[in-house]
């Protein structure tokens, strides 16, 4: 593909998730995606949930067309996967933030996604666990049992950074984190897509700094798709100096702290009786504001989360 062609994707996607932005309210109230105030929302103004609004009528569409120009105009298998399991996710985040849901809705709608993203391509499915430390190799038998394993994870994160979804910026900073990780490690056919990335969440980060709209379920949903598939089909690629480009243990380090804090969050809520799924005030964001103030936990928690993976993969 030609680097004219793809700098024009690439302005193309900021440029239409911007007009997107910057029409938030207008359109957030036309389509019934606002998030109002209450007693555990604090922010002051209803606001539009745009991300995944941005996903499906901006990403989409864009990536799409990228995936028969990365192969010289014959359509990706696994980058068409990828963007509709994206699109597929943030719909149903889109759904749940205009209706409610129930979270066996979800859950299954979830699971039915990432099942057929790994059923129709090896690339998407964890056959294996690999870990450089300890120098360890557990497969995971049948093509059914690892189906089942890969949507376990892939379900886990996503409930996990839609959790971790409760201050402005955090989850976009997260993923772009995530993504400043892996891309050296992805083989060079996906590098166009984590570019259109990278653009769509640059527009929504400086919208939602400051409040101007929020990713909601939707936009948690398709980014958190977006990071579990990328990261398995780097997983699933051979390594310069290794049997992969990123092993088992690194991708625990990676995403450690939003699926610790899920688990945590998860654990405490049953013991009280509770739903898994309840809404409170006891999420890791929620303790660092109290400690450190806004953004100042903020930067705490980024910090937290990506130093640990950023040594491990770089310098252990």
């Amino acid at each position: 593909m030609q680097i004219q062609v793809y700098i024009l994707y690439i302005l193309l996607t900021a440029g239409l998730t911007y007009g997107l932005s910057v029409n938030g309210e207008r359109i957030g109230h036309a389509l019934r995606l606002m998030d109002m105030p209450n007693a555990r929302k604090l922010h002051q103004r209803a606001t539009p949930l745009l991300g995944g609004l941005a996903l499906l009528i901006v990403f989409l569409p864009i990536s799409l067309a990228l995936a028969s120009q990365v192969n010289g105009g014959v359509f990706s298998r696994p980058g068409i996967i990828w963007t509709l399991s994206v699109a597929g996710m943030a719909l149903v985040g889109i759904l749940d933030d205009r209706h409610s849901i129930s979270p066996r809705t979800r859950l299954f709608a979830s699971a039915s996604i990432f099942a057929l993203a790994a059923y129709a391509d090896p690339a998407f499915n964890v056959r294996v666990l690999d870990f450089e430390y300890p120098n360890l190799m557990i497969g995971l038998g049948p093509k059914t049992v690892a189906i089942l394993f890969t949507v376990l994870c892939c379900v886990g994160l996503v409930n996990a950074v839609n959790m971790a979804d409760g201050k402005n910026a955090l989850v976009i900073g997260l993923c772009l984190g995530w993504l400043f990780l892996i891309t050296p490690r992805a083989p060079i056919t996906l590098i166009p897509y984590i570019g259109l990335l990278v653009a769509t969440l640059a527009v929504l980060l400086a919208f939602n700094k400051d409040g101007k709209l929020f990713l909601g379920d939707g936009g948690a949903y398709g980014l958190a798709t977006a990071l579990a598939l990328l990261t398995i089909a780097i997983y699933n690629r051979p390594g310069e100096h290794s049997t992969r480009a990123i092993s088992a243990d690194e991708i625990m380090i990676l995403f450690a702290v939003p699926v610790l804090d899920a688990f945590r969050l998860s654990w405490k809520r049953m013991r009280r009786g509770q739903s898994p799924m309840a809404a409170d005030r006891d999420h890791l964001h929620h303790h660092l504001q109290d400690r450190f103030g806004w953004p100042r936990g903020l930067f705490v928690y980024w910090f937290v989360a990506l130093a640990p993976a950023t040594v491990y993969l770089n310098f252990l």
